[in-house]
């Protein structure tokens, strides 16, 4: 059977299942990803079967749908970074990213000995910054759902995440430059080119800026990659220059970003092997989840009671910031991709992921009935 048959077959099949496993989830009550993830690690013998070439092809596929969905990430998220938004947000973010940030990177030292692939330094960034992480898309769903997504408690849950998320991410930039060179980090000054220019961008009509998007997208994460960084790090950060300015630049590209980057999920799912699973993983599993958990929940609510946050305020908050989800996973991904993590750290990554992103939802809902008096 010719390649290009197997490839399109494999990912009409893929999508296809995709989709359903993420409807189903979403109908249990958790993201999409969830069901993505799951369908990968059912699909894992059969994709093991594909060609080459068609492996190959999807892996590209996937990625790029991986480079459209942080671009139009990066371009959402910017706008929450307002001067008035940031003075309520700043100390809650502080706590949310920085007590997760050091008690992971002391996690990291502990598990440095048995995980590290590319050098010390580089691995306890690469895991100190996946714990400071949360969700952003993943927590704009839960707030629009439980119609939070305008309130003042919305609104500074957001602002946090995206503090956090902007640190991180530049975190993972220093670490993976730290592991190929720093000259790659130079990398990123392409970037400011869009900055004088990012203005004239918002005159374009839809059509064009559809175009123009994925142009600067694609063009920002073949720069980092060919300096050794992740793809997807340049086209977050150019998301992020661009929404700054033209948040509505990015949103053809949602469609597309929507459609492929399923994918990346299933192929995600593939990469987690189970069969890793031992007893000293399933310590390492634990002390992530709760390293991961205490880390979040813990300095968000110190950093929202010390911003004047009354605590059941507080303790939404801490909820919501505790979200990893999608974010998390591509942390994990990456630093797997890089050579920075093992495989067998990369599955406790996907599991902490999975398993905190599933606690927002009953822990909100309790949270609410407390304050009721059910």
């Amino acid at each position: 059977m010719p390649d290009l048959t197997v490839l399109l077959a494999a990912l009409a099949v893929i999508l296809g299942l995709a989709r359903l496993a993420g409807a189903a989830a979403m109908r249990l009550g958790q993201p999409a990803v969830f069901g993505e993830i799951l369908c990968g690690l059912a699909l894992a013998p059969a994709l093991r079967l594909l060609p080459a070439t068609a492996d190959s092809a999807l892996t590209a596929l996937a990625q790029l749908g991986l480079v459209l969905f942080l671009f139009a990430a990066g371009a959402h998220l910017a706008p929450s970074m307002t001067t008035r938004r940031l003075k309520s947000a700043v100390i809650p973010a502080l706590g949310a990213t920085l007590v997760p940030f050091a008690l992971g990177a002391a996690l990291a030292v502990w598990l440095a000995q048995r995980h590290a692939r590319g050098g010390t330094g580089a691995f306890v960034l690469v895991v100190a910054a996946a714990m400071a992480v949360t969700a952003l898309p993943v927590l704009a769903r839960i707030l629009a759902e439980r119609g939070l997504l305008d309130a003042v408690a919305g609104q500074r849950a957001l602002t946090a995440a995206a503090v956090s998320d902007v640190a991180a991410w530049t975190v993972l930039a220093l670490a993976t430059a730290s592991a190929h060179g720093w000259s790659a980090t130079l990398a990123l000054l392409p970037l400011a080119v869009l900055w004088p220019a990012r203005r004239r961008l918002g005159r374009l009509s839809r059509s064009s800026a559809m175009v123009v998007a994925a142009g600067l997208a694609c063009a920002a994460a073949a720069v980092t990659e060919a300096a050794g960084l992740h793809p997807a790090i340049g086209a977050f950060f150019a998301g992020i220059v661009v929404g700054h300015a033209v948040p509505a630049l990015a949103e053809p590209l949602s469609p597309a970003g929507s459609l492929l980057v399923p994918l990346y999920f299933v192929l995600v799912g593939r990469a987690v092997d189970v069969r890793l699973l031992d007893a000293a993983l399933a310590a390492d599993i634990a002390a992530v989840v709760a390293v991961a958990v205490a880390g979040k929940l813990g300095g968000a609510y110190l950093g929202a009671r010390s911003g004047g946050l009354d605590p059941h305020p507080a303790g939404v908050f801490a909820v919501l910031m505790n979200t990893r989800g999608v974010t998390e996973i591509v942390f994990a991904g990456i630093g797997l991709n890089l050579g920075l993590l093992d495989g067998a750290l990369y599955t406790a990554m996907v599991v902490m992921a999975l398993l905190t992103t599933a606690m927002t939802g009953p822990l909100l809902t309790r949270l609410s009935r407390q304050r009721e008096g059910v």
